[in-house]
């Protein structure tokens, strides 16, 4: 009962699946800066009080290197190597306990297991995927294992459990298995094998199958102005939406709309209009015709629109007919005229690849225009196969050269130069980069990386443009290569590897030349083009050879399962089930046909770990949405507060951000880092210390505001952690301004350019629609009555 309650609370908001809700709007594009991070790391007490955790904290620590999938060593040449590979490996994964444990879990009785499992490796070993009719009958094109493919002994052991359900489910099959399981245990192979079932995810969105679309590829490298058009097709519909990655890019788009800056399809632009070379999206910037994206805003291309992102809505009006947002939050369920998806190729993203896939396949928009890289065009092209849309290829080159230097630096810092970008991948070394460029020559750095809140990245982009800012090299990490507008005229790489979590793998072709494009962006100097480097000669070579080759093939697009898919599988599973066994149901038992694939979010051990811990007696919904819900899963202060919040949702259902921000030592460190703001006392490392305990504290803000859209009632006091996040936003701020200068030289915050309030925004709105307070009553009874029954509940359970 007290679920159901829950239930009717939460439904704010309606996700058309239940990982749309719980994707990281900006998680794909922070430097793995994981290295750097332990499992018992702390924060130095001295400067802030309110830290109990005694110890210090090592920046430079690096995490150990995950050992390997024990299927993994095998060597891929080509794609079509998969089936030999199979039929190779099967009977080595047919021994293996953890498939046992698995087939356990997923209700397969351990008396029947062996049996079926040796059959199985049996048949596959002697030859049973050669056979053209079986190749046909398994679909065996879903199985593709590539040499690119990162993770290839946990790919293998996913399709070979993959084959095995089908396999066992096969009705001329199971006649053979009878004489060796029981009939039971087929009928369980073959239910949780039909529920989870994810061949056609093109059908979940009958609306948009109800029309004919018109979908409009703009394919281009970055800086070829791919988004120009799409853009302005969008200003002059009369529905619309925008869907782009960051909340940075979907946040300007709003801006751009409601205040006319950009002349709509159709309409000519003033001929005294000025450019503006400022913004963050891929467009032509030409100062000599008259520019379409202008400076200045003009009435009449003025266009409503409201901003929708996962940790804020702006509501300009209630009845604007246009939206922005990022792309998880796109509505797939409102007929619109004209709908733009930035960055399509984001598709085959392992974390964030299903919002982009949900919106090819389910945005009911009459012109659907998909921005991105050319490598997406294969696999747009077959998703579409189905759908009886029509498509339209438009492509773009590149608007100024890039040129790979002849040289490196050698290590010689004394070579950076105004304009440079020195790019490294983790936090630790871009402060030592940082650190090193202003001691050997004088300049000084702006920084952006991924854990910084995007209004930080977005003010140090504007300190390092401004060429009156005294700040004129930038270090950061590959969040430069998304979302961020900056002058840089050359991109000076630390080195060419980057950790992933698990290993240190050599960056891809994508990757190196996203980053690469950066140098030398259209319309920003006054000669064309830009230059690319490495830090260190051995990297050079490399990079002289990537930035003329193609990006790397994209094979699949990533779909998560829905809600009721949850359900019912979760029905299909034996009582008792952990959250980890549910989750692993999409990749390992799911038909999902080419050129889909399933995903599921990372770290799925810790997310599933603590689901059990904190949120084991939660309704289905709030356990799969605290699961993916964006934070850091391995730093402990994050998980610490957001246990915090579990804890206190699960007492007295509603949850004020003071109380659960009241153990730790973000508030503290605020607090102390806002007194040295006025001008009080600082210690030689405050700034630094202070930015480490603040970056968390920001994610824990983002973290109740992103909770507080979907379960408005519990996560209420949305306008007090606003305000805390604006108040952190200025002292992260204040502590990167300050962390190059002597104490004796700090200043009093006075934050230079300063970061943008919401007045400077020029755009009058509101964070909650009218109707929301309308039942305010009628919602308090029921969180009361919610109150009730949670009491209810525990006792019931003490008294077991």
């Amino acid at each position: 009962m007290l679920s159901r309650r829950r239930l009717l609370l939460s439904r704010s908001i309606k996700s058309e699946s239940w990982l749309e809700a719980s994707q990281v709007h900006f998680r794909r594009f922070r430097s793995s800066d994981s290295r750097q991070r332990s499992r018992n790391s702390s924060y130095p007490p001295q400067a802030f009080p309110g830290n109990q955790r005694g110890g210090r904290f090592n920046p430079q620590r690096v995490m150990k290197e995950k050992k390997g999938h024990i299927l993994n060593g095998f060597s891929v040449r080509d794609a079509s190597d998969t089936l030999l590979i199979m039929e190779k490996q099967v009977r080595k994964w047919a021994d293996l306990p953890h498939v046992h444990r698995r087939l356990e879990l997923f209700g397969v009785p351990r008396t029947d297991v062996q049996p079926i499992l040796s059959i199985f490796a049996r048949e596959v070993s002697s030859g049973l995927l050669r056979d053209p009719v079986e190749q046909n009958k398994y679909h065996v094109e879903r199985f593709v294992i590539t040499p690119k493919e990162l993770n290839r002994g946990l790919l293998l052991d996913q399709i070979l459990t993959q084959l095995f359900y089908s396999w066992a489910s096969h009705t001329e099959q199971q006649e053979v298995l009878l004489k060796s399981v029981s009939r039971s245990t087929l009928e369980q192979i073959s239910y949780l094998y039909s529920t989870a079932d994810m061949s056609y995810p093109a059908d979940l969105y009958p609306k948009a199958r109800s029309m004919r679309r018109k979908v409009i590829m703009h394919v281009g490298p970055t800086n070829s102005g791919k988004t120009h058009t799409a853009l302005r097709a969008l200003a002059a519909a009369k529905t619309g939406v925008y869907a782009g990655p960051l909340r940075l890019l979907a946040h300007e788009i709003w801006d751009r709309l409601n205040k006319g800056q950009i002349v709509p399809l159709g309409m000519d632009p003033d001929a005294d209009s000025e450019p503006d070379i400022t913004t963050n999206m891929d467009i032509i910037q030409d100062s000599v015709s008259r520019p379409t994206v202008r400076k200045g805003g003009k009435a009449k291309y003025a266009r409503e629109c409201n901003l929708r992102t996962g940790e804020e809505f702006r509501i300009v009006s209630e009845y604007a007919s246009l939206m922005s947002c990022t792309v998880e939050m796109t509505s797939l369920g409102l007929p619109v005229e004209v709908a733009v998806v930035d960055e399509i190729q984001l598709l085959a993203d392992p974390e964030r690849g299903s919002a982009w896939t949900s919106a090819v396949l389910g945005l009911p928009a009459e012109e659907l225009h998909l921005c991105g890289e050319e490598v997406a065009v294969p696999i747009v092209q077959a998703l579409l196969k189905d759908t009886d849309d029509e498509l339209f290829i438009n492509r773009y080159e590149r608007l100024t050269p890039l040129v790979v230097q002849d040289k490196s630096l050698e290590g010689d810092f004394s070579r950076v130069q105004k304009g440079d970008c020195l790019v490294a991948f983790s936090r630790s070394g871009i402060f030592a980069l940082k650190d090193k460029v202003e001691q050997t020559t004088g300049l000084r750095c702006a920084v952006a990386y991924g854990r910084l809140p995007p209004e930080i990245r977005a003010e140090q982009a504007a300190l390092f443009n401004d060429p009156h800012s005294g700040y004129d090299v930038m270090v950061g990490s590959d969040a430069i290569g998304m979302g961020l507008n900056l002058k840089i005229k050359r991109i000076i790489f630390e080195t060419l590897r980057k950790f992933d979590g698990n290993v240190e793998r050599a960056l891809s072709v994508s990757q190196i030349k996203q980053i690469a494009g950066r140098a030398g962006r259209y319309g920003l100097h006054g000669e064309p083009g830009g230059f690319v480097t490495t830090l260190h000669a051995h990297d050079l070579p490399m990079l002289r050879s990537v930035i003329p080759c193609q990006p790397d093939p994209i094979m699949f697009a990533g779909i998560s399962p829905t809600l009721a898919w949850a359900e019912g599988v979760l029905q299909a599973l034996p009582m008792g089930t952990s959250h980890r066994t549910l989750l692993e149901v999409a990749p390992y038992v799911s038909n999902v046909r080419p050129p889909c694939r399933a995903c599921v979010p990372s770290k799925v051990e810790e997310r599933s770990r603590f689901v059990e811990t904190h949120a084991k007696h939660m309704k289905l919904y709030d356990r799969l949405l605290i699961g993916g819900a964006p934070m850091n899963w391995r730093d402990p202060l994050a998980v610490e507060f957001a246990a915090r919040l579990c804890q206190i949702y699960n007492e007295k259902i509603q949850v004020p951000i003071l109380q659960a921000l009241r153990v730790g030592p973000c508030l503290d460190a605020l607090e102390s880092v806002e007194g040295m703001m006025s001008g009080g006392k600082s210690a030689a490392g405050a700034p630094s210390q202070g930015l480490a305990i603040l970056e968390v504290l920001h994610k824990s803000l983002v973290l109740y505001l992103w909770l507080s859209f979907r379960l408005p009632v519990a996560f209420y006091q949305s306008e007090e952690a606003f305000a805390l996040k604006e108040r952190t936003e200025k002292a992260l701020d204040w502590c990167l301004l300050n962390m190059s200068k002597r104490v004796a030289d700090r200043q009093p915050a006075t934050f230079g350019l300063g970061i943008p309030s919401e007045a400077a925004d020029d755009v009058e709105y509101r964070r909650t629609p009218a109707t929301r307070y309308q039942d305010e009553s009628k919602r308090e009874l029921g969180v009361k009555y919610a109150k009730m029954l949670n009491s209810e509940r525990r006792n019931a359970r003490s008294q077991r």
